[in-house]
């Protein structure tokens, strides 16, 4: 569909891209290129490894929040193809008979009820199935503030105690979730599946702040 194309769309259905505003599709052409480019695989220093795919500027942002809170579902194959380079950087380094299951930071389901849909799964679904492995909804969430405005002490204190794991286990798997800021988020979920039995091999995120 060409920019004329799109235009008439636009003035249609009212729509424009989350990413750049242009006129037209949900998320246009330039803006998904301008996505791709910027995926670029980062391994931060930790231990388990936390592998960024992308840095949180550009149009990235827009997508992110236009996939999970403006209803734009075609970004989800766009951000789950993302999050499956990370995915492949922490294969690399592991075993060849070590295939760990992915599992998805659990979105609270104040905000799965808001959206309509569970983001992180359906960004680990996708990812999963990029990379061949299997995916599971082995963590679960309740309650807590948002988080969005808090210090790092606050953030790990209003997450501490904040996720269930649904059943004890053993075996390799990979955390996954859209975004890291402080890393609060994903130390938790870390902490409770180790405490389940489950050796966690890696922390992938779309994008890193």
């Amino acid at each position: 569909m060409g920019a004329w194309s799109d235009a008439a769309v636009s003035l249609l259905f009212g729509s424009s891209c989350v990413g750049c505003s242009m006129p037209g599709r949900a998320w246009c052409p330039q803006c998904d290129a301008e996505l791709s480019q910027a995926v670029d695989p980062v391994i931060l220093n930790c231990d388990p490894p936390v592998v960024v795919c992308c840095g949180y500027s550009g149009c990235v942002p827009e997508a992110v929040v236009g996939f999970k809170d403006r209803g734009v579902r075609t970004l989800g194959p766009v951000l789950g193809q993302v999050l499956a380079a990370g995915l492949l950087l922490v294969r690399a380094g592991l075993p060849d008979h070590l295939r760990p299951v992915v599992v998805p930071v659990p979105s609270t389901g104040a905000a799965v009820r808001r959206r309509g849909f569970d983001h992180t799964w359906e960004l680990a679904r996708i990812a999963a199935a990029a990379v061949d492995l299997p995916t599971t909804r082995l963590l679960r969430s309740g309650s807590r503030q948002d988080s969005a405005a808090l210090s790092f002490a606050a953030r790990r204190a209003n997450l501490a105690g904040s996720m269930r794991v649904r059943r004890t286990g053993h075996g390799p798997v990979i955390l996954v979730d859209d975004v890291r800021t402080s890393g609060a988020t994903l130390a938790e979920a870390e902490r409770v599946l180790l405490a389940a039995g489950y050796a966690v091999m890696g922390r992938v995120v779309v994008a890193g702040r």
